[in-house]
C-alpha cells in the first residue's frame, strides 16, 4: 500500500531534475511537505573514553569537554558539537542518511547506554520521527548479489540501533538506466512494498518496510556459500 510519505516521495522524485544528486539533496524535496527531513541525522555516539583508541580523537573529546570526570560522553549535544565530532572524529559517531519527522520540528536526539560498558550510546527515543531513508547509487551492470549485499549491509547497521527498528525503513536506489536485478532484490525483501519511478534520465527504485523490524533477513537472493 502506498503510504502518504511514499506518495510524496514518488511525486518528488518524478519531478527531480537529472542534475540533482538525490543522495545529497533529498531533504530539499521536502520543502513543500508537512514532513520534516534532515540529512545525516545522528543516532549513536561513542560511550566512553576507553573505546576511543585514536590519540587524536581522544584529544579532541577531552579538549572539547565531551568526556566527564569518569570518562563518559554526554547524553545530549548541540548542532555545533555534532558537527565537530563528524569533522574531527567521524568513526565515533553514527548517522543515518536521512531521518523523516512527522512535522517540520525535528526532535533533537538524546542518547543512552543500556549497559555500563557498551561501545555506543544509542538514540533514546524516536518519538516524533516517521522514517529512516537510505539512498544508494548503483549502475545498470550491478548484479542481484551485489544489490543484495548493499541492502543487507544497510539493514544490519540500522537494526543495531534498536530504536530505529520501530520506524519505517525506506531504501531508494538511483540508477542512470534500468537494472532488473534491483527489482529482484526489492521483491525479495519488501514483497509488494516497492515502486519504480522514472524521472528524466534516471530511475529510482523505492522499497519500504513499516517498521524496519519486519524485514526478514533469514532468506537470501544469493545464499552464502
Amino acid at each position: 500500500m502506498l503510504t502518504p510519505l511514499i506518495k510524496e516521495l514518488q511525486e518528488a522524485l518524478r519531478h527531480t531534475p537529472s542534475n540533482i544528486q538525490i543522495k545529497d539533496a533529498l531533504h530539499l524535496l521536502f520543502n513543500e511537505s508537512h514532513y520534516g527531513c534532515q540529512k545525516e541525522y545522528p543516532v549513536a555516539v561513542v560511550h566512553e573514553k576507553t573505546r576511543i583508541t585514536e590519540p587524536s580523537s581522544l584529544a579532541f573529546f577531552t579538549q572539547n569537554n565531551l568526556l566527564d570526570t569518569e570518562g563518559f560522553t554526554p547524553c545530549a549535544y548541540d548542532d555545533t558539537q555534532i558537527e565537530k565530532i563528524v569533522s574531527q572524529a567521524p568513526s565515533y559517531i553514527q548517522r543515518v542518511n536521512y531521518i523523516v519527522a512527522k512535522s517540520k520540528t525535528i526532535p533533537k536526539p538524546t542518547f543512552f547506554n543500556k549497559f555500563k560498558h557498551d561501545y555506543w550510546k544509542k538514540i533514546q527515543s524516536v518519538d516524533g520521527l516517521e522514517a529512516v531513508i537510505d539512498v544508494t547509487v548503483l549502475s545498470e551492470e550491478t548484479t542481484d548479489c551485489e544489490v543484495e549485499a548493499s541492502l543487507r549491509a544497510i539493514i544490519r547497521k540500522r537494526k543495531e540501533v534498536h530504536q530505529l527498528k520501530k520506524l519505517t525503513f525506506i531504501w531508494i536506489v538511483e540508477t542512470e538506466g534500468e537494472n532488473p536485478s534491483i527489482e529482484t532484490v526489492l521483491k525479495h525483501y519488501f514483497q509488494k512494498e516497492y515502486t519504480v519511478v522514472k524521472s528524466a534520465e534516471k530511475t529510482y527504485c523505492i522499497g519500504w518496510s513499516t517498521p524496519l523490524q519486519s524485514i526478514n533477513m533469514r532468506y537470501f537472493v544469493c545464499p552464502p556459500e
